[in-house]
């Protein structure tokens, strides 16, 4: 059991990871683009600001893994692939987490639309890749 718990906190550790990837080479060439957002105070990612986005996103992962694991990996899913329970559990992930805040901010704060677009995008991937490393983990260990 302690195993199992371990390697769905890896798992979703390393999804976040990948969100932070995915911030680092498609996020940030878009933000870059937007001259409103400059206007706003933005600024280009640095070494730091990539490390702590990295730890923010993995220890996001790791507690949205341990999550997984509390949930029994979706056991109302039965005979149902990894990788759908793993996408349906990234998405519920989204729609719980990510997506609330940021359809807040793009209320609130018109001018940052296009951003909320993107980072809206980044936490999809971010979320989906924690749900399926964590479904992917949990159907190789049963």
């Amino acid at each position: 059991m302690r195993i199992e718990l371990i390697m769905t906190a890896l798992a979703g550790f390393a999804g976040g990871l990948a969100g932070t990837l995915w911030g680092g080479m498609v996020s940030a060439a878009l933000l870059a683009r937007r001259p409103e957002l400059r206007a706003a105070g933005w600024r280009p990612d640095s070494g730091w600001r990539v490390l702590h986005t990295a730890a923010l996103h993995g220890l996001c992962g790791a507690a949205a893994g341990l999550l997984f694991w509390l949930g029994w990996g979706l056991a109302a899913f039965t005979g149902t692939p990894w990788f759908v329970v793993g996408a349906t559990y990234g998405v519920l992930l989204w729609f719980a987490t990510a997506l609330p805040a940021l359809a807040l901010l793009a209320l609130r704060l018109p001018a940052l639309r296009a951003a909320v677009v993107v980072m809206a995008v980044e936490a999809l991937v971010a979320t989906l890749s924690i749900g399926l490393l964590c479904a992917f983990v949990w159907h190789r260990a049963a």
